[in-house]
């Protein structure tokens, strides 16, 4: 009996000590478990955005790749260069974007000056008529023309075409042109008057306006040329001394530019000699060349080219050289210029001089 009241003892306080055990087991759990984390509201600053600065717009002269303040809008305006021997030195042909040389009838060859701002020459000369190759290529480039005149079936022809032209001559000795009455006969073996009327270049727009020619161009108009401050062609042949020789039937003239490496020009040598303005004495430079071998016919008086259907020809800048195509879109497009691999050709920035020679019209350069 003793022996079962003391296992009986043993077992309560075995089970005293098992519930003791449990609930200083929930105490620690209890204690130990993580207390909830509290996490206070913060408020961003609000971000402010940095305005984003437009690259401001870079505008270019169309015709010569300088940069200008704004873009160009104007038109551009022809004059008719007399290039014979006897009327020579030029004058204002310097600023001229674009210079270009070709037969225009018989053995009379002249030059058409294209300018997009001629008010940078006092005078423009000596002015000589018009003929059938200027209308062709004014409509081509949407010009106003200055000339002298013209016979009546190229002035028919001038307005069948429905180009914008003036005789400057009929103004007389107005604000708009002038004769050189000393120059008109300091030339032997010369009718001397015929090479002594000169345009005033800051009077071709005020003129244009007032016989009601539009003076305006869209700011987007094409005019076919590009541009890069590195002018010479990569890959080009050296042409420092480049002689074209305009040949049409018994015609033939030699033109040569030279490049000056100090001017980083060529300089236009025709008649044996380099050409020197009349009205700066600077000599006659350009920074690009080229050379169009054109389809051109004869109706027996006039010459006229398919300058649509274009064909070879060079362009030369820094002393180099390349072959290039040239053509138009149609008759009212302006020309187009590509490399061999039928890239647009790219000008140095500058003027430049274009010779319009027949298919047959040797050039040599070296």
């Amino acid at each position: 009996m003793k022996k079962l009241i003391c296992m009986l003892l043993a077992l309560s306080l075995l089970l005293c000590g098992c519930g003791a055990s449990g609930a200083s087991g929930a105490a620690t759990t209890a204690a130990t478990e993580a207390p909830t984390e509290t996490t206070e509201a913060t408020t961003e600053a609000p971000t402010t955005e940095e305005p984003t600065t437009e690259p401001a717009p870079v505008y270019t002269n169309p015709l010569n790749g300088k940069t200008l303040d704004a873009p160009f809008t104007g038109r551009v305006y022809a004059v008719s260069i007399s290039n014979i021997k006897g009327a020579l030195p030029h004058y204002g042909t310097m600023n001229a974007d674009i210079l270009m040389e070709m037969w225009v009838n018989g053995s009379i060859i002249r030059d058409l000056a294209l300018f997009t701002d001629p008010s940078q020459s006092e005078a423009i000369g000596s002015v000589r008529s018009v003929r059938l190759m200027f209308n062709e290529i004014v409509k081509h480039y949407d010009a106003v023309l200055f000339d002298a005149g013209g016979s009546e079936q190229v002035l028919n022809n001038a307005r069948k075409s429905g180009i914008d032209r003036f005789n400057i001559d009929s103004q007389g000795d107005s604000g708009y042109s002038f004769r050189n009455t000393d120059r008109a006969y300091t030339f032997p073996n010369e009718k001397g008057w015929e090479h002594c009327l000169f345009a005033r270049g800051d009077q071709l727009e005020a003129l244009a306006q007032e016989k009601g020619f539009r003076t305006t161009q869209p700011e987007d108009k094409d005019y076919n040329l590009r541009f890069r401050e590195d002018g010479p062609p990569k890959n080009g042949d050296p042409a420092e001394n480049i002689t074209v020789t305009f040949t049409y039937r018994n015609n033939r003239k030699d033109t040569s530019m030279i490049y000056d490496p100090e001017l980083g020009k060529y300089v236009y040598n025709q008649y044996d000699k380099a050409m020197v303005l009349g009205d700066t004495e600077d000599p006659e430079t350009f920074n690009n060349v080229i050379v169009m071998l054109a389809d051109i016919t004869t109706d027996g008086i006039y010459y006229t080219a398919d300058f649509v259907k274009g064909g070879q020809g060079y362009y030369a800048c820094g002393g180099k050289i390349i072959p290039i195509t040239w053509g138009a879109d149609d008759e009212s497009s302006p020309f187009w210029f590509r490399t061999l691999d039928g890239e647009p050709l790219e000008l140095g920035v500058g003027n430049t001089y274009m010779a319009i020679a027949p298919l047959d019209s040797p050039v040599s350069y070296q």
